[in-house]
């Protein structure tokens, strides 16, 4: 009877484990009874190509953008995997991108300029690039742009190139002022203004676009002899600098406002080759020399205490949205790569960010940049706070008030003195 027993007792237990075994069908790994979840696998081919899949959204002009769809067409074809390019009106670039890590709907890939990466790095919206750096790239990389990418001891985007701000103008018209260059000191430039004031043959003073906060910080530093004074003291309101702002303020009349669209940007310079606006503030690459021999860009020299004015510089980021990290980082480390930067600055006149470029001879021009995006104390960047780009916006709001004629001396000197608020690294 006993033995009877236990073999019902066998065959219960038999009949338990064959109704617990999972079927030859089943689509289901069985749950994790630690870990309370189920994993459903996807079909091995639709998981590569869906990794292989990212969106990149940058901020370009039509030209640009052009060129860097054809890169992006060889870098598909090579890596068999897609990228989606979206490109955004510059104006709406720093809005749309943050309303899109709000969302969550954000690219994988971020151009961004680097005067807003602290804030996107802060605020959780990005992901350290620092594999990007381990290797030669770190080493070739200009040291500026690593201190402008840097928060809480990472790094947060990969440097594709610099535009600085500069002055173009034009020679035989400030010769006729008495002037062979542009003044270097608060009183040259009170002197240049007294001489432009007797003559009548030149409409406007200057050019630029107010709404853009750099071309304002670069026309007060040039005219407020920022070149005399501290990096630390770029932004306070020495004696020069409030001379530069009542200078600007006796001048309202004779400044030229762009409002930065292209059709009024190729007018300004029109006006300039023919002489009806003395200088212009504008960025590096926008001047041709080839194209406009009349015109002369100003370059800055340590000789002739001439600082640099903003140094613009843009960088690739990876977004903590991303789920392709391995392709996204692979089509940042080609657009990066020297040979586009390289190709870069021919084409598009945009400074490399990679320091062997600036040694090799066939490049020229470059090497009377190095020394200076290089020198902290010659640059023309500030140290990136997460909150700048709220002072930025808020410079821009001021200096197109005041040169429309609907806003106030005071706020605008306030709002330009608030910059030097940022937090030093």
């Amino acid at each position: 009877m006993k033995q009877k027993n236990q073999w019902v007792l066998f065959a219960v237990l038999l009949l338990a484990l064959i109704s617990l075994s999972p079927g030859e069908d089943s689509a289901l790994i069985q749950p994790d009874r630690q870990e309370g979840t189920s994993i459903v696998p996807q079909p091995k081919q639709r998981t590569e190509k869906e990794a292989g899949n990212i969106k990149v959204a940058v901020s370009m002009a039509p030209e640009e953008f052009n060129r860097l769809n054809k890169i992006n067409q060889a870098f598909m074809e090579e890596h068999h995997v897609q990228a989606q390019l979206v490109n955004i009106p510059e104006k709406d670039a720093y809005q749309t991108f943050k309303n899109s890590m709000d969302l969550g709907e954000a690219p994988d890939v971020l151009l961004l300029d680097n005067a807003w990466i602290r804030e996107f790095a802060s605020s959780g919206f990005l992901l350290p690039v620092e594999a990007y750096y381990s290797g030669q790239s770190g080493v070739d990389s200009l040291s500026t742009s690593l201190s402008q990418n840097t928060w809480n001891g990472y790094v947060w985007g990969v440097p594709k190139d610099y535009d600085p701000y500069v002055i173009v103008y034009h020679p035989a018209r400030l010769q006729e002022l008495g002037y062979t260059q542009l003044p270097k000191t608060s009183g040259e430039w009170s002197e240049l203004v007294a001489s432009y004031n007797k003559n009548n043959h030149i409409p406007y003073l200057a050019a630029l676009d107010p709404s853009d906060a750099y071309a304002a910080i670069s026309l007060l530093w040039r005219m407020g002899g920022a070149s005399n004074v501290d990096k630390d003291h770029d932004f306070s309101l020495t004696a020069d600098m409030k001379s530069a702002f009542l200078r600007i303020q006796e001048m309202k009349s004779k400044f030229y406002v762009v409002s930065g669209a292209e059709t009024e940007e190729q007018l300004t310079w029109k006006q300039l080759e023919r002489g009806e606006i003395l200088f212009y503030v504008t960025k590096a690459s926008a001047f041709d020399a080839k194209l406009r021999p009349t015109l002369k860009m100003e370059l800055p020299s340590p000789q002739r205490d001439v600082s640099m004015l903003w140094l613009k510089g843009r960088s690739f980021c990876l977004t903590a949205q991303s789920r392709n990290a391995k392709t996204a980082n692979a089509w940042i480390s080609e657009i990066t790569s020297s040979r586009q930067q390289e190709a870069t600055f021919r084409e598009e006149g945009k400074l490399p960010t990679l320091k062997t470029l600036y040694n090799q001879s066939d490049l020229k021009g470059l090497q009377q940049w190095v020394s200076n995006i290089q020198t902290r104390d010659k640059t023309g960047s500030v140290p990136i706070d997460a909150k700048l780009p709220g002072y930025l916006n808020r410079l821009s709001s001021e200096a197109s008030a005041y040169l429309s004629g609907t806003g106030s001396l005071k706020s605008f000197m306030l709002s330009f003195e608030h910059i030097g608020q940022a937090a030093r690294p």
